[in-house]
């Protein structure tokens, strides 16, 4: 889903619930709306979000993501297979411009929504009297387009400048175009290789050398190596095997004389 303009008041500074998370919990809070359509939902994904809102940092998304829903910030549910977030309150706090696709993301089942104790933290409600949408921003009595105005399908150029932003080496542009011309990438098959990318982006082929073995796009295009096993993340560090071992099999009692208050004499 192509990200969309929101609005963001004064309030959300000044709410001492969001105080009490750490400052890239509350960043991401903010860029959720961004991902968000117009009900408020967007898919769990924590990579998925990682690689848009925080492809420079390394942060615990799905962590964050607990504490805010531990504040009542949101709400992580499953519906109809899918895992999904709601942003609470969000009906009250973002007025989505009309023409904005609808949500194809399932609710969350019959609950209803939750009335939460954040009355300030999301966006700009509009006014009776309002003159443009709460997804509209206004400067000097101009109303800038917002970006929910553009239509939710991306094209397949639209999505190739989406892959040429994650793909950590950029080199050989043109045979990546053609290469992805040839896949007719829509918007499920690039979930895909956002996920991989994600995984491989912190893998240990990858991040070893300075990235030297990092293919060249095309050629990751051309494999469809989205499709490979993902690897194991570079942080993660296997032990090796001690060549000290055969300690609990030996018997330390040979050749001592044990004696009647337990202990042994040579």
């Amino acid at each position: 889903m192509m990200a969309r303009s929101r609005n963001i008041k004064p309030g959300f500074f000044s709410n001492e619930d969001l105080a009490d998370l750490d400052f890239a919990a509350r960043l991401l809070f903010i860029g959720m709306w961004t991902e968000a359509d117009r009900e408020g939902r967007l898919e769990d994904r924590p990579k998925r979000l990682k690689m848009a809102l925080f492809p420079a940092d390394n942060v615990d998304i799905d962590g964050m993501l607990d504490a805010l829903e531990l504040k009542g910030f949101i709400r992580r549910y499953e519906a109809s297979g899918v895992k999904a977030i709601q942003v609470v309150n969000w009906s009250k706090h973002q007025n989505p411009h009309v023409k904005e696709a609808a949500s194809t993301i399932p609710a969350e089942g019959q609950h209803q929504p939750v009335q939460g104790e954040h009355g300030e933290s999301t966006g700009q409600a509009p006014g009776e009297n309002s003159s443009f949408p709460a997804d509209s921003l206004s400067l000097d009595s101009l109303n800038l387009i917002p970006d929910s105005l553009t239509p939710s399908s991306e094209s397949p150029e639209d999505l190739f400048d989406r892959f040429w932003k994650l793909y950590p080496r950029k080199v050989g542009k043109a045979n990546a175009q053609k290469a992805w011309a040839k896949l007719k990438v829509h918007s499920a098959l690039f979930d895909h290789m956002a996920d991989a990318l994600a995984a491989w982006s912190v893998s240990a082929d990858w991040a070893k050398d300075g990235g030297q073995f990092i293919p060249h796009p095309a050629t990751w295009l051309n494999g469809k190596r989205w499709e490979d096993e993902l690897p194991v993340p570079a942080n993660v560090h296997h032990l090796p095997t001690s060549r000290h071992h055969g300690f609990a099999e030996r018997d330390y009692t040979a050749g001592l004389i044990p004696r009647e208050d337990g202990t042994y004499a040579f």
